[in-house]
């Protein structure tokens, strides 16, 4: 069974931890061990996930899988956006699935959830940025009728990569 449920404070420790997890298993590889690390410790750091937990229009939800954390999402809206986008459109900026709850359809059901968000609060699109070399997300967005309308450079550490951007209207 998938619960998703929004998270606070309470939760800092264990969101860092799983973003971590969840950031390194997907991308390990993919640039040096340095600009890896970089990113971990610039990016995903308590200070900055505490600051991002405390900003109103960033929100953070844990998905469990009988009981047990597998994923989490966080949404921006309005001025939290990683990208100036109009003011009715959300940015589904993290999605992140343990590597062990793959497959089952839980990316789904936080897409479903994003969605479900945006139309309780007037949202028209949501949007995100997908790396150019994921391959795998590209399927499992286009899947879900996401859409490229542009591109944005995206700095792991040193490693300036590019994100295709994409979205999707909500019905």
């Amino acid at each position: 069974m998938i619960k998703i449920e929004q998270i606070g404070l309470a939760s800092l420790e264990e969101l860092r931890e799983i973003s971590i997890k969840t950031y390194f298993d997907t991308f390990d590889g993919s640039t040096s061990d340095e600009n890896m690390t970089a990113y971990l410790n610039d990016e995903l750091n308590l200070d900055v996930l505490k600051a991002e937990m405390e900003n109103p229009e960033m929100l953070f939800y844990f998905a469990y899988v009988d009981g047990k954390l597998a994923g989490y999402l966080k949404l921006n809206v309005g001025l939290a956006q990683s990208e100036a986008m109009p003011e009715n459109w959300m940015e589904l900026q993290r999605i992140y699935i343990d590597k062990d709850f793959k497959g089952n359809g839980l990316g789904t059901a936080l897409v479903d959830h994003t969605l479900h968000e945006a139309k309780a609060r007037g949202i028209s699109e949501i949007w995100l940025g997908v790396w150019e070399r994921n391959f795998l997300a590209q399927k499992f967005y286009k899947k879900l009728e996401f859409e490229r309308f542009s591109e944005h450079s995206f700095w792991m550490g040193e490693d300036e990569q590019t994100d295709w951007l994409l979205k999707r209207t909500v019905e």
